[in-house]
């Protein structure tokens, strides 16, 4: 064959491969077991990199086209949902979507913009067989109406609440009427999800596991595509409490207990000053009337690149009960020894601290806006600076923890020797089961200081998102 012809043939098989990249979709062994599986309700539950959503845009696409190398499904026309946790993760999703689809199956009304999704206030997915898959967000709750579908995609974990309403979409879905089925793929954490678990332990759900594994994310009739060095790399990024959960897709019932910040050594202890960079300022701010509990962390964060972000922790100051002109006037002391103005701070405070039950004690952010007003001799409203109230969604101890575990474990965490407390904190906390236990924790506080005054300046760097989205 002639270098000519052998060029014409590569380009007609990457077109091909661009024009129908299903066809060339290897699956590795847990994904072919799980597409195998004719049950109607069925998990593949593994660790984090395994390719879970592969399998599930995969299977989605087979459903709706008719074309299933491995079940008879329901004959197209179909509907299918697909439900994420959040915005972001639906765009990740529908763009392997897009990708993984057939571009002649799309219906002409159908428009994907890069970084966007499908186009519409409701994403829809229209294929040429009449075929549909409605994508929604579940984090704000569902609101489906009457809807009956063939099949319901899952991709991370969902609360039981919202499992339950999607459970009732499915129940007269499938053909004749007949029980439609509903396709979960998830790691084990964001989420309690204790109910899926029973449901597992009752044989009610068909599981299959998914570990990070080099033989288990190798395609069939490929090169493995992840090394054992790579994944001993990853798994040191990942908290030790739901280590085996990310790398296994082991399951995690509740928080468990356990040193959090095991990637903390002594040589991060530094007080040599941080290199040249493009720095922000942040102060973190937790409220408490008890010894070592008010406490206030100085870091510079370097930004050059927000997602691999350098840390420095300069300066703590603890305290317990006193009055919000104490706290004031030793926190400016702090920024003052470091030659930092306060202006030039990104500054985040806890929520309410009512103190006893006689209200002594007391703090807020806006308490002590007010003494810094008094202290530096500025009007009432007249502050150069705010302490923004932190956000504590569900889990945002976790996600806090797991940020600041992640810079540790890439060796880009420094804490100056003077932050003696916050060291030990360090050193020594762990995460509890409840808020009983977490309100005792004489660790917890440089913690929740560390966390506010890190994990709000690297969130500030991403698009702004609507705090609430509803499904319709």
């Amino acid at each position: 064959m002639s270098i000519r012809n052998t060029t014409i043939n590569l380009r007609r098989l990457q077109d091909r491969a661009r024009s129908n990249p299903l066809s060339y979709f290897c699956p590795t062994p847990p994904q072919e077991a799980w597409l195998r599986d004719p049950s109607k309700i069925k998990l593949l539950l593994g660790g984090n990199q395994v390719g879970k959503t592969y399998a599930q845009t995969a299977e989605l696409l087979y459903r709706c086209l008719g074309n299933h190398p491995y079940l008879q499904t329901d004959p197209p026309p179909i509907t299918a949902f697909l439900i994420t946790h959040s915005h972001q993760q639906s765009i990740t999703i529908q763009e392997k979507l897009y990708a993984m689809t057939p571009k002649e199956a799309l219906h002409p009304s159908c428009e994907f913009v890069p970084g966007r999704g499908f186009r519409g206030i409701h994403p829809v997915v229209r294929f040429n067989n009449g075929s549909m898959i409605q994508i929604k967000t579940a984090n704000q709750g569902l609101g489906l109406a009457s809807a009956t579908v063939s099949y319901v995609a899952i991709d991370e974990p969902v609360s039981q609440e919202v499992w339950g309403e999607l459970a009732a979409r499915v129940l007269r879905g499938g053909a004749g009427g007949s029980t439609g089925t509903i396709g979960i793929t998830l790691t084990p954490v964001g989420q309690d999800v204790t109910y899926l678990k029973n449901l597992v332990d009752e044989g009610r759900v068909s599981c299959h596991r998914a570990p990070l594994t080099v033989d288990q994310t190798t395609p069939k009739f490929c090169n493995p595509i992840i090394s054992q060095e790579q994944i001993d790399r990853i798994s040191q990024t990942y908290l030790p409490i739901d280590r085996a959960a990310r790398l296994n897709g082991d399951w995690v019932i509740g928080i468990p207990e356990g040193r959090v910040f095991d990637q903390f050594s002594e040589d991060m202890i530094s007080q040599h000053p941080a290199p040249q960079g493009n720095y922000c300022f942040a102060v973190g701010v937790d409220h408490g009337s008890q010894p070592n509990a008010q406490v206030a962390l100085l870091a510079a964060i370097e930004m050059s690149d927000p997602m691999n972000p350098w840390v420095y922790v300069l300066d703590e100051y603890v305290s317990g009960g006193a009055p919000p002109e104490a706290h004031a006037r030793a926190i400016l002391e702090m920024l003052a020894r470091n030659s930092i103005e306060a202006a030039a701070c990104r500054w985040s405070g806890d929520n309410i601290h009512f103190g006893t039950a006689g209200g002594s004690g007391r703090m807020s952010n806006s308490l002590l806006e007010r003494a810094f007003e008094r202290v530096l001799q500025y009007p009432k409203g007249n502050l150069p600076f705010r302490i923004r109230t932190i956000k504590k969604p569900r889990y945002s101890v976790y996600y806090g923890s797991a940020m600041i575990h992640s810079i540790m474990a890439r060796k880009q965490f420094f804490i100056h020797p003077r932050c003696e407390r916050t060291i030990l904190s360090i050193q020594r906390w762990t995460m509890k089961r409840n808020q009983s236990a977490r309100s005792k924790d004489e660790f917890g506080h440089a913690v929740d200081a560390l966390r506010y005054t890190i994990v709000p300046t690297l969130e500030s760097t991403r698009t702004n998102l609507p705090g609430k989205l509803r499904i319709y």
